[in-house]
């Protein structure tokens, strides 16, 4: 049960860290009164850094699937939360930059010296960058509308690399994060207070034990509860594959709908789906994405998984509550379409299919529907034109009625 005062203790830990970690670093930065306009640039510039460095430590703890953090906040929220405060981060290091480099300007004019330039700084910064630009490709569907995205998406797990660039993203940001530090920790070392150094490796050190965490200890449990707080009471992730996969499908459907790529196998779509629920799972579409995932092609189509796929009503509740906006029911529709090549749609849908082209509407016109509507004073239904029905219906349903016949057995 979410808690409002865990969440306001747990948003309070959030900010009013680097503020306190800002007045520790204020009051112990020795204070340079001979030049006003460089100790002023040099102190703010430090202080955008130290908003940067714990809100990007908290931002990669954020996302470690944190009992508290799950069981308070949506994931949703969560991920749009974790991409603007990233940004701001980002905003904070470019803001850091200048100012110090102004306030080096100055005080080498003062001492009329050189000091040692080593480029951590600005290492660490473009590892940001590359970071938040690959994230915006492979783990986030805001750059979806760009057709280039998709084909570098489906390049990528073409070549068979998928696994290994998303483990990148995840070791490079701890990577950006211990560069930072190193940063932190020689630049000016010889004035930085002990103080403000214990307070950086603090944080990268709740950082790194999190990151520990989510990658070895969090993997010995991920079979029996793959995510946690999310996943609906009846839901189970198997882990044994039986199945041979199918590379090629997966491939397909990842070329039609890109949107596919950085499912994050939440379980939102499986609890919000109405007829998920009703069915208690026998119709899963978490399930159903990661058997499309890993080209489970036997435990997709099939007469015995025939609901699996045609169990979907197309009300777009799982396109609405997806946090990474994958588009869900267009991957169901197009194994709809699949299935219904394969010889595979239920009787009532091909049922259907011909009604329609055989009078124009899905329910033909009816003498006692008739007589009820002059009952309830409401005009007659007007004919269709069912030539007209027959003619658009041609080159899409004509070509596939031999399965339509087959499906309700019809000779």
């Amino acid at each position: 049960m979410v808690s409002r005062s865990k969440q306001a203790s747990l948003l309070s830990i959030y900010y009013l860290s680097p503020v306190i970690a800002s007045i520790i670093y204020w009051f112990e930065e020795p204070y340079n009164s001979s030049n006003m306009l460089m100790n002023l640039s040099h102190r703010a510039g430090n202080i955008f850094g130290i908003f940067s460095f714990i809100w990007m430590c908290f931002n990669i703890i954020m996302m470690l699937k944190i009992k508290m953090v799950e069981k308070n906040f949506e994931l949703a929220g969560l991920v749009k939360f974790h991409t603007i405060m990233s940004a701001i981060a980002l905003i904070f290091v470019f803001a850091h930059y200048p100012l110090l480099r102004v306030a080096r300007t100055a005080w080498e004019e003062i001492q009329d010296t050189q000091p040692l330039k080593i480029p951590t700084g600005n290492i660490g910064m473009l590892l940001f960058l590359f970071l938040m630009f690959l994230a915006f490709i492979f783990m986030t569907n805001r750059l979806i509308k760009f057709k280039k995205v998709g084909k570098i998406r489906a390049s990528v797990f073409e070549k068979k690399i998928k696994y290994t660039t998303n483990k990148v993203l995840h070791n490079l940001t701890m990577l950006a994060i211990f560069v930072s530090l190193i940063h932190t920790l020689i630049f000016d070392s010889s004035k930085r207070p002990l103080l403000m150094r214990g307070v950086y490796i603090f944080f990268f050190g709740i950082t790194f034990i999190g990151w520990i965490y989510h990658k070895l200890i969090r993997r010995l449990r991920s079979e029996s509860d793959p995510y946690v707080y999310r996943k609906a009471s009846w839901d189970i992730l198997v882990s044994e594959i039986t199945s041979e996969k199918n590379d090629v499908l997966t491939l397909k459907l990842i070329k039609k709908n890109p949107s596919l790529y950085p499912c994050l196998q939440c379980g939102v779509c499986t609890e919000s789906c109405p007829v998920a629920q009703v069915s208690e799972g026998r119709y899963n579409p978490r399930r159903l994405i990661i058997n499309v995932l890993f080209g489970l092609e036997k435990k997709i189509f099939g007469q015995e998984n025939i609901f699996s796929i045609w169990g979907c009503t197309l009300c777009e509740t799982c396109n609405e509550l997806c946090p990474q906006k994958v588009k869900l029911t267009d991957v169901f529709t197009t194994l709809k379409n699949m299935s219904f090549k394969r010889g595979e749609a239920p009787n009532g849908y091909a049922r259907q299919v011909l009604t329609v082209l055989e009078h124009g509407k899905a329910i033909p016109k009816q003498p006692a529907i008739e007589r009820r509507r002059q009952e309830l004073n409401l005009p007659s239904i007007m004919d269709p034109d069912v030539e007209e029905i027959q003619l658009l219906l041609k080159s899409t349903i004509m070509p596939h009625k031999s399965l339509l016949l087959e499906n309700i057995k019809v000779s």
